[in-house]
Formats: structure tokens, sequence, C-alpha cells
């Protein structure tokens, strides 16, 4: 169970946080922002929410285990650190 909760942590909750923030900070800055800025900031966050809707479908519709998914996910992150070494 835990491993399911922490791909979703991974790969959807960072997105949900962002978009969540977003949409406060549009509503809370209303007296020192210019309207379409401020709308354009809620309407980011509204897709942020929604692209973390996205990704949470695709990870109870995906047909690989979350064991399988985390460790792929993980191997990735490997790997990409190990690129970024090699250019330092």
């Amino acid at each position: 169970m835990w491993d399911g909760v922490e791909l979703w942590l991974r790969r959807a909750g960072g997105r949900l946080l962002m978009g969540v923030a977003m949409m406060g900070l549009a509503v809370v800055r209303e007296e020192r922002w210019w309207l379409p800025i401020r709308v354009l900031v809620f309407l980011a966050g509204v897709a942020a929410v929604a692209d973390c809707g996205v990704e949470t479908w695709k990870l109870i519709r995906g047909k690989e285990s979350t064991r399988v998914a985390l460790d792929r996910l993980e191997a990735a992150e490997r790997a990409e650190r190990a690129e970024r070494a090699e250019r330092d």
C-alpha cells in the first residue's frame, strides 16, 4: 500500500500542491495584481490540479504493479543523477 502512496506523491502530489498554492495566491493577492494576471495564475493552478487528476487516473488504471512502476521511476532517477555527475 505504501508503495502506491509513494508513487502517487512522486508523480502527482507535487502538481496538486503547486496547483492549490497558485490558485490560493491568485485569490489572496487581489489588491496588488492586475486582474488578467490573477486570472492567468488562477487558470495555471487549475491546469496543474487537472494534470494531477489525469496522472492519478493513469496510475489507477495502469496495468503494471506499483512496485514495478516505483522501481522504474527510481532507476530513471539514478540514471539521471549518474548522467549529471558525468557532465560535472
